[in-house]
């Protein structure tokens, strides 16, 4: 995305006419394979483009593995360039970015894609707040005893725009230019116009956003017109705090009872570490290295199988019966090999 992704080939910006026709012509080959296609929305008056944008919806992660082949029979193109889910490859001097994402993920990412840098503004909004918004939607990370658990709260865009400050009727309606963009995105009362500044980000996306012109545009609409203290709101919810709003806010995501699920599982994961773990299978048969590895691989793998949850067999029996457990799987691992 962005037009520069292609490195054996000269892309160019093409104009509004040619943008659409292509693009017509791209989604029609592309409905033959896959029900979801669609090109992410884009402000009205725009007459050029850098690149052509197409989101694609799929079932399952398998038909990823066919893309190369429907790529080059239906394109023919002349570099293709995969970055994650994000397929780049040229027609006539074009670069066509095909997105893939899970049909679950389709409308959001949709949303986030469109409207240029308008889905970066809206995460740095929630980012800002406590939270994190995405072409998947709106979560939390939540840190438990050196763990990190995404928490995913909700895909619903009109309730996160809701919850962000944000009117999701406006957005539907779309935008003339750039700087209703800017506008929309600033009338947040969430809105912190020094978290936008280039020092604020990190590495990578400060390096991104000063390659993207709308972005740099973004910072000098800022700078003449809401760089004050009116906004620059201040987050100091403390965690709980934040939690207890977005439970209220969104009931159906039961966010305390996911996070006393994630302390559950991390406590229940550590204490059957203490129990049972790679020390006791040193001190007790003396394996070490790549078979030690290789040995506590495969006896999970059978506890699994024969008894169920790891951590709760390892709980259940305590370090005795594991060991005796451990001893008579991996006799009859040598055994067999």
């Amino acid at each position: 995305m962005g037009g520069r992704a292609l490195k054996s080939i000269v892309t160019k910006r093409i104009q509004k006419v040619e943008f659409l026709n292509l693009s017509k012509t791209v989604i029609k080959v592309l409905k033959r394979y896959f029900a979801n296609v669609e090109i992410p929305r884009y402000y009205f008056t725009k007459e050029s483009f850098g690149d052509i944008d197409i989101v694609v919806g799929i079932d399952g992660e398998y038909i990823m593995n066919n893309l190369n082949e429907i790529i080059i029979t239906e394109f023919k193109p002349n570099e293709i360039f995969k970055n994650g889910n994000c397929w780049s490859f040229d027609i006539n001097n074009v670069q066509i970015d095909i997105i893939i994402v899970l049909n679950k993920d389709f409308e959001s990412t949709l949303v986030y894609n469109s409207f240029n840098d308008l889905g970066n503004y809206v995460g740095r909004l929630a980012h800002h707040m406590g939270g994190r918004y995405g072409s998947e939607g709106f979560w939390v990370t939540y840190y438990y005893k050196d763990t990190k658990n995404k928490i995913m709260i909700s895909k619903e865009q009109e309730k996160i725009y809701e919850f962000l400050g944000l009117d999701f009727n406006r957005w539907l309606k779309g935008f003339d230019t750039l700087e209703e963009i800017f506008q929309f995105i600033s009338e947040s009362p969430y809105f912190n116009w020094t978290k936008f500044q280039l020092e604020e980000l990190n590495r990578i996306n400060r390096e991104r956003n000063l390659k993207r012109v709308s972005y740099m545009s973004f910072l000098d609409w800022i700078d003449n017109n809401v760089s004050d203290d009116e906004h620059k709101y201040e987050h100091n919810l403390s965690d709980i705090e934040l939690y207890k709003r977005i439970d209220d806010f969104f009931p159906e995501a039961n966010l305390f009872d996911e996070i006393a699920r994630i302390e559950y599982e991390v406590s229940k994961s550590k204490y059957a570490a203490i129990l049972f773990n790679g020390r006791h299978v040193i001190d007790k048969f003396g394996l070490e290295g790549k078979e030690l590895g290789q040995a506590m691989s495969g006896f999970k793998e059978y506890i699994n199988d024969q008894f169920g949850d790891f951590n709760e067999t390892t709980i259940k029996f305590g370090t005795e019966n594991m060991l005796e457990e451990f001893d008579y799987y991996y006799k009859g691992k040598c055994v067999i090999g």
